[in-house]
């Protein structure tokens, strides 16, 4: 079929194949490498440049998951619910003034390190206070309500790796990591260059 010179829709030549097209751009442009190093606060949406190593696990310590009272699992109640003398409180960003003996329990709320000698957490909602006790009731698995130190991050797991679009829950974690700055790649520089003729002013170039 005959192109005809002002019709932009025609074409007589051969068509490039995807694969071609592709090569052509895999041999034509090449990725950024330069890095550079920006605040957590101009991270967001930028490309990483290498792996965050963990430096400390997440959770960083054993804590109650929720607000309650933590017990050693060798005293939780087999068969009927049990009083247990409360012998201390913890808070979040506190710590227990003395280790768990048998037989005793310390009221904790959610995120306070667990005290020594103690595994397992009753929900408030599930337990009865009586003065200076507490009555437990009988059921509940050891180690309940309770998370792990390194439960969602161990130390040194590669938690953000190079090559990911930093997103704002990404930037949180490198917070929670005590990072204050973050390697990231270049932003590519674009330049436009728009050509052509306006029928209505006369022929024209825009750079």
């Amino acid at each position: 079929m005959a192109q005809l010179s002002d019709d932009c829709f025609a074409f007589g030549g051969p068509m490039m194949s995807v694969d071609e097209a592709v090569g052509l751009i895999a041999t034509r442009v090449t990725p950024v490498v330069d890095v550079e190093t920006v605040t957590l606060a101009r991270a967001d949406g930028r490309i990483l440049a290498h792996d965050i190593l963990a430096p400390l696990p997440l959770p960083p310590f054993t804590n109650s998951a929720v607000d309650g009272y933590a017990v050693a699992s060798r005293d939780l109640p087999q068969q009927e619910e049990q009083a247990f003398p409360v012998i201390g409180r913890v808070q979040a960003g506190s710590s227990a003034s003395a280790p768990l003996t048998p037989g005793q329990a310390v009221r904790i709320f959610t995120g306070a390190p667990m005290p020594e000698g103690a595994d397992t957490v009753f929900m408030q909602e599930d337990v009865r206070v009586e003065g200076d006790r507490v009555v437990l009731p009988a059921g509940l698995k050891p180690g309940a309500n309770v998370r792990p130190a390194g439960e969602d991050i161990p130390q040194g797991f590669a938690a953000l790796k190079a090559g990911r679009r930093l997103r704002p829950q990404d930037v949180a974690l490198a917070a929670a990591f005590g990072l204050t700055h973050l390697d990231v790649v270049r932003r590519i520089r674009v330049a436009v260059f728009s050509t052509g003729t306006s029928r209505a002013s006369g022929p024209r170039e825009m750079t």
